[in-house]
């Protein structure tokens, strides 16, 4: 009886240990999808004022392999880290000096500093809504998906426009040193129209933005993983990117 009676809060005490454990395990997964919202929503800022140099350094995985980005408008995929910097940065520093001078160009009347790098009066503004955010089971990597309303203001058809742009987004986070990273970014475009016309009406006349027409524009060295071709009034809604489920590790789901 003396036995029985010292093993029960023994048994009791471990129930309690394995529950506060699992408690606590919930509880970090919860942050982990806090501090993942927080990582791509700073992706926007630093997009938003083109800083995509130090957006890389801050957000994105330089010890995780497999890096890599995709735009489905592209058709194709950047995978490493040097392909991903040749794109997002080296090229996106091209793709503005080329805005800068056709701004200045239409509106010669308002003075920059020559060595000014960022155009005035473009801006790239996406916000996040409807996330799905997944946490493996053992917090090493993460995926995630959002909806994305925006808008665009650049330079198009010889004048300075604006545009509502949707895009969505599918993401594979890796944590490194504690850290949750960028890992595997997909974006595809919804739809890009002049605010005064419809998307429907954009499909018939779509507006000339080609980041492909572009002066020293990198091919990507990788094929697509997702196709998407965004709204198109003869076909149905897509179940692209399809959102993540819960799962244990990397190597038992699919990549973004």
């Amino acid at each position: 009886m003396e036995n029985s009676g010292s093993d029960e809060p023994a048994a009791g005490l471990e129930e309690r240990m394995a529950r506060l454990e699992r408690d606590n395990w919930g509880l970090q997964r919860v942050k982990d999808a806090q501090e993942i919202q927080n990582v791509f929503s700073l992706h926007e800022y630093y997009h938003q004022v083109s800083r995509h140099a130090d957006e890389m350094d801050a957000i994105w995985a330089q010890k995780t392999p497999g890096l890599a980005m995709e735009e489905a408008v592209l058709n194709g995929r950047y995978e490493g880290l040097e392909a991903v910097r040749g794109y997002y940065v080296d090229f996106f520093e091209r793709f503005y000096t080329a805005n800068l001078d056709e701004v200045r160009r239409l509106y010669p009347q308002v003075k920059t500093d020559p060595d000014a790098a960022i155009p005035f009066g473009v801006q790239l503004l996406h916000t996040l809504t409807t996330p799905v955010i997944e946490v493996a089971e053992d917090r090493e990597t993460a995926k995630a998906v959002w909806i994305s309303p925006g808008l665009v203001t650049a330079p198009a058809s010889g004048k300075l426009q604006a545009f509502w742009h949707w895009d969505r987004y599918a993401i594979d986070f890796a944590r490194e040193d504690g850290m949750w990273r960028i890992w595997h970014f997909w974006v595809g475009r919804d739809f890009t129209t002049p605010y005064e016309k419809s998307w429907v009406n954009a499909f018939f006349d779509p507006p000339g933005i080609n980041l492909e027409e572009i002066s020293g524009f990198p091919k990507p060295n990788a094929p697509s993983m997702t196709t998407y071709g965004g709204y198109s009034p003869f076909q149905a809604a897509r179940f692209v990117p399809v959102p993540p489920v819960p799962y244990r590790t990397f190597s038992e789901t699919f990549s973004y």
